[in-house]
C-alpha cells in the first residue's frame, strides 16, 4: 500500500500531531442501534501501526530487539556492547545484524535477523511490514558485504574525534542508510558493495560531501573538513528585510519512486536573524541516482514598515558549487497577497510553516518543513516567493486560538505570478486535498472493490485543496447503503476506512462536527448522497494515494461545497447588503456529470427561520445577495446549502453561526 507523508509541519507545538490523533479514532456503534447484523466499523489508517507500535523479538545469540513499523533497535543497548549493529531495509523488511555477523555472511541468508518477519511471527501483525513505507530493492535478498574505512580530518587539520558520518546507498536508497559516530580519526564499517554518498559532519559547522563513492571490500575514503569553506550567504532582497529562519536540506536517491520518497537525509535549521553558518565543499553532479541541495531563507520586513511584507527564498542545486547566489531579483519572484484571518480575534499567535521539497521527492511522498514564523492573527501582508525550477511549496498555518491547523495545496510558483490567498476564509467545512501534480496527496473519498477509504478533513477553508484539522472538536459520522446503516462513530473521516459489499448502490455519508467552546461556527453538518460501484473507475495517478488498507482505489463521486462572503478578517459582517459565493467541486478523478443545480438559504436567528437566496451562476460556481437586518446586530449569520448533479449525487450542508454581525 502506498502512503504519502501526512500533511504535517515539524512544529514547535504538538497541535498538529494531537489533531491527527484526535481525527483518527475508531468508529463505534451506539448501543441503541438495533439491527439484525451489527454495522461495520470504520478503522483509522494509523491504527494498524499504533496497535503494533512495540514488539519484542529475539535475535540469534539471545539479543533482544524492539521492533516498530519504522525500524528496530536493541531493547538493551548494553547487550550489544562491543558489537556494531548494521540496520538496513530490504523488500520492505527491516534487518538488524551485528556487524561481525554481516561481514562474514557473504551471500548467505540473514533471515534470522529479519526483524519484520520475527515481529510478524511473535506479535501476529502485518503492520510490521511497514505498509506504505518505501519498498527496498526487489531481488536483492543476497548480497556481498564490504569493509569500508573512512579517514576523517576536522577543520583544525587533526584526526576527527567527534561528529557523524552518513552513508547513503546510491544504488538502492532504501537498502542501506546509516549514521555512525566518529572517534579517533577513522571509522570502519561494513556495508553492501555498491555506490554510496558519504557525508562527514564535524563538530563545528563544516559539512563535507563525497557524493559518489564506489565501495568494494577494503575501500578507503578520506574526508577533510578543511575543504568545506563555502558558506551560503543570506541573499539580499529587493527591499530591506530581516532573516527569521534559514535552513539547508540534502537529498540523495537512487532515482526510483521508493528512493525518491526518502526524506532529506541531513537537515540543518536555525530560527532567528543569524544564519546556519554551515560551510560546504565543492562537488560534481552525480552519475547514479539523484542529489539535491536545497537552501531556504525566510525574511520579514522591518517592524516599522507601513505595509508589511516577507520573502521566502530558496536555492535548489544538483551539486555543491563554489559559490551561491548572493541576491534575488524582483522579476524572479512570485507575489502573493496573504491574509491570515482571525476568527477568534487579533490576539495570541499563528504559526506559519513552509515546506519546500524537490518535486521528485514531493510527488513520491516526501515533505520537508523548512521555515517557521510566528504571526499575529489578522496579519495582512505581501509575500514574495523565489521560484527555482523543480521545488514544491506547501504552506501550513496553525491557529492556536481556534486549535485548527490548515495545510494548503502543493504549489509550483512561477516568476512574475501574482496571487491572493486568505487563510481560514469562510466557515470551516469538510475538505480534501487537491492533486496539483507536484506533491503526493490522499484521495479524499475513494474505494476498492470491498473497502471505502476517506481522507476528509473537517475544517477546510474556502480555498480548494486546503484541509484543516481541529484539536478541540468531535466529529460524528455514519454510512448507509441503500438505506441500511453500515457504520457509525464519533471520530471523523480523516484517514479512515470501512468495508462495503460489492456492487452498485446508493450511499449516504453523514458527518457532524462540533467545535467545543466555539461560539462562531460551533458546528458543521454535512450529508453526502452518492451512487457508486466501489472500485470501479479510472486509475489514480501514482502520486494520489488511498488513505487506508488497500493497494489501489478509484474516486467516489462526492461533492464538496464552500461559502465565502465579504466579511472582515474576524469573520464579521455589518447590517445591510452583502454577497456570498458558493463553490461546489467534485472529488478529483471521479466519473460523474457536472454540478447541475444548487440552493442556498440564510438565517439570522440561529436557524429558527430560513430565507432562500436567489443564486446566479452554473456548474458549481454561484453567487447570491443577502441583506442582514438591523435586528441581527450582535447575532450571527448562518447558511444552509444543497447542490447536486443529474445522477442524484448531492451534498447537503448546514453552517450555523458562520459570521458575527457587528
Amino acid at each position: 500500500m502506498k502512503r504519502p507523508v501526512p500533511p504535517t509541519g515539524h512544529l514547535r507545538s504538538t497541535l498538529w500531531a494531537i489533531a491527527l490523533t484526535a481525527a483518527c479514532g475508531l468508529l463505534v456503534v451506539p448501543s441503541s442501534a438495533a439491527q439484525e447484523k451489527p454495522p461495520a466499523v470504520f478503522t483509522p489508517a494509523s491504527d494498524a501501526q499504533a496497535a503494533t507500535a512495540n514488539c519484542q523479538v529475539t535475535l540469534p545469540g539471545g539479543i533482544k530487539a524492539t521492533v516498530t513499523p519504522d525500524g528496530a533497535h536493541l531493547a538493551d543497548p548494553a547487550a550489544g556492547a562491543g558489537r556494531t549493529m548494521l540496520a538496513f531495509r530490504n523488500d520492505n523488511h527491516q534487518y538488524l545484524v551485528p556487524e561481525d555477523i554481516a561481514a562474514g555472511a557473504g551471500t548467505k541468508s540473514l533471515a534470522a535477523y529479519d526483524t519484520t518477519a520475527l515481529a510478524q511471527r511473535a506479535c501476529g501483525a502485518e503492520g510490521f511490514a511497514s505498509a506504505g513505507r518505501p519498498r527496498g530493492p526487489v531481488g536483492h535478498d543476497s548480497y556481498t558485504m564490504a569493509r569500508l574505512t573512512a579517514h576523517l580530518t576536522n577543520s583544525a587539520g587533526q584526526p576527527a574525534y567527534q561528529g557523524q558520518l552518513f552513508l547513503i546507498n546510491a544504488d538502492h536508497t532504501t537498502y542501506a542508510d546509516q549514521m555512525s559516530g566518529i572517534g579517533g580519526g577513522s571509522l570502519k564499517v561494513t556495508v553492501p558493495t555498491g555506490h554510496y554518498e558519504a557525508v562527514y559532519v564535524d563538530g563545528s559547522s563544516h559539512i563535507t560531501v563525497a557524493p559518489e563513492v564506489t565501495v568494494k571490500d577494503g575501500t578507503t575514503i578520506s574526508l577533510d573538513a578543511r575543504t568545506s569553506t563555502h558558506e551560503i550567504p543570506v541573499p539580499a532582497t529587493p527591499r530591506p528585510a530581516t532573516l527569521t529562519n534559514s535552513e539547508l536540506s540534502l537529498y540523495r536517491s537512487d532515482g526510483t519512486p521508493s528512493g525518491d520518497a526518502q526524506p532529506a537525509f541531513l537537515q540543518v535549521q536555525k530560527m532567528g536573524s543569524t544564519p546556519t553558518g554551515v560551510a560546504l565543499n565543492t562537488t560534481a553532479p552525480v552519475k547514479h541516482g539523484r542529489f539535491q541541495a536545497v537552501a531556504t531563507f525566510d525574511l520579514a520586513s522591518p517592524a516599522d514598515a507601513g505595509d508589511p511584507y516577507a520573502y521566502h527564498v530558496a536555492n535548489s542545486l544538483d551539486h555543491l558549487p563554489s559559490s551561491y547566489p548572493s541576491s534575488v531579483k524582483q522579476s524572479s519572484l512570485a507575489t502573493v497577497e496573504r491574509t491570515y484571518s482571525a476568527p477568534a480575534g487579533q490576539t495570541g499567535s499563528d504559526l506559519l510553516v513552509n515546506n519546500v521539497t524537490p518535486v521528485w521527492a514531493a510527488t513520491a511522498g516526501g515533505q520537508t518543513a523548512t521555515g517557521f514564523e510566528f504571526l499575529t492573527p489578522g496579519t495582512v501582508r505581501t509575500e514574495y516567493y523565489s521560484v527555482p525550477a523543480g521545488l514544491n511549496w506547501r504552506t501550513q498555518v496553525e491557529d492556536e486560538q481556534t486549535f485548527n491547523t490548515l495545510s494548503g495545496k502543493d504549489t509550483l510558483y512561477r516568476p512574475g505570478a501574482k496571487l491572493a490567498e486568505t487563510w481560514e476564509a469562510g466557515a470551516p467545512h469538510p475538505g480534501v486535498q487537491v492533486d496539483t501534480g507536484t506533491g503526493a496527496v490522499y484521495c479524499g473519498a475513494c474505494a476498492s472493490a470491498d473497502t471505502m477509504v476517506f481522507a476528509i478533513a473537517p475544517d477546510g477553508d474556502s480555498t480548494p485543496g486546503t484541509i484543516g484539522l481541529g484539536f478541540n472538536e468531535t466529529s460524528t459520522v455514519s454510512l448507509s447503503r441503500n438505506g441500511e446503516l453500515q457504520a457509525t462513530g464519533t471520530e471523523g473521516l480523516f484517514e479512515t476506512s470501512v468495508p462495503v459489499p460489492a456492487g452498485r448502490a446508493t450511499y449516504q455519508l453523514e458527518e457532524q462536527t462540533v467545535r467545543n467552546g466555539d461560539t462562531l461556527s460551533p458546528s458543521t453538518d454535512t450529508t453526502w448522497t452518492f451512487t457508486a460501484d466501489p472500485g470501479k473507475g479510472k486509475a489514480l495517478p501514482d502520486r494520489v494515494h488511498c488513505a487506508g488498507p488497500v493497494d489501489s482505489c478509484a474516486a467516489l463521486p462526492l461533492l464538496f461545497a464552500s461559502t465565502d462572503t465579504d466579511a472582515d478578517i474576524q469573520h464579521q459582517v455589518t447590517t445591510g447588503r452583502h454577497s456570498v459565493d458558493l463553490s461546489v467541486t467534485r472529488q478529483q478523478f471521479a466519473t460523474a456529470p457536472a454540478v447541475s443545480g444548487a440552493q442556498l438559504q440564510v438565517s439570522y436567528d440561529d436557524g429558527k427561520n430560513w430565507q432562500s437566496l436567489r443564486l446566479t451562476g452554473s456548474h458549481g460556481d454561484y453567487k447570491a445577495a443577502y441583506t442582514v437586518p438591523a435586528s441581527a446586530t450582535g447575532g450571527t449569520v448562518s447558511f444552509k446549502l444543497a447542490a447536486w448533479d443529474s445522477q442524484g449525487n448531492r451534498i447537503d450542508q448546514v453552517l450555523p453561526s458562520a459570521y458575527r454581525v457587528r
